[in-house]
């Protein structure tokens, strides 16, 4: 993360409370936008950043609370938020999701895949591996790659490296969701060649037409997920 040396992190500590002065919520936010961009929507050259702007809220709340509460790991976002309280991180949450979402492939760059491996990654992307018990990710994350509300985020244009990292996480237990937790499984099941390929597709995929995430109910994921339970959602 370039841009996100301790030391700005300390000197913008003070923005992230919502007790900081009577300023909008933009300039309370200074912190998050030094690593995650002005309007969310990334920053060049961040390879283990992601874009947070027009994501479901519910999903949103959920990693700043798991930041919080020790289900996700990352010294940086823990220091920040690691006092704060749940109507402050639904009000971050919020601010975000609304947004527009990004429209560009990742600011990063990524190998480029060789054809077998492009078409390995459009088939898990698009269809999935049955035999090894992996649904599609458009399966969950919609035909668009979009999202779905309340809690499943867009995967387009997301860094290559920071999607690997993620999926590391979840293999490792350092990355946890509600219950079932299906990303974990999915990470499991995967091979480190397949994650790579399907973070490289995906960092090159963008929204240009700038789809949000779908309603609630417009389409039911193949296995039950924590991150759509109604308690997720802010």
């Amino acid at each position: 993360m370039p841009r996100c040396r301790p030391a700005i992190l300390f000197a913008l500590l003070f923005a992230l409370s919502p007790a900081f002065a009577d300023d909008g919520i933009a300039e309370r936010l200074a912190a998050c936008a030094a690593c995650h961009g002005a309007l969310g929507e990334g920053m060049q050259g961040a390879e283990y950043v992601p874009h947070l702007a027009g994501k479901p809220a519910g999903y949103l709340f959920e990693q700043l609370a798991g930041f919080r509460d020790g289900r996700r790991v990352n010294a940086s976002m823990t220091w920040l938020v690691q006092f704060a309280d749940d109507a402050w991180l639904r009000e971050i949450a919020t601010y975000y999701a609304a947004l527009p979402p990004r429209t560009h492939a990742a600011d990063a760059g990524a190998a480029q895949l060789t054809p077998e491996r492009r078409e390995r990654a459009e088939r898990l992307v698009r269809e999935g591996d049955r035999e090894h018990g992996v649904p599609a990710c458009s399966a969950c994350h919609g035909p668009d790659l979009a999202g779905l509300e309340p809690g499943i985020p867009a995967t387009l244009g997301l860094p290559a490296d920071y999607v690997v990292a993620q999926f590391g996480h979840w293999r490792n237990g350092s990355r946890r969701a509600r219950e079932p937790d299906c990303m974990r499984e999915v990470a499991l099941a995967l091979s480190p060649q397949d994650i790579r390929a399907v973070a490289t597709w995906l960092s090159q995929q963008s929204n240009a037409d700038g789809i949000r995430p779908a309603p609630a109910g417009a389409f039911v994921p193949p296995a039950r997920c924590g991150a759509l339970d109604a308690e997720a959602a802010p």
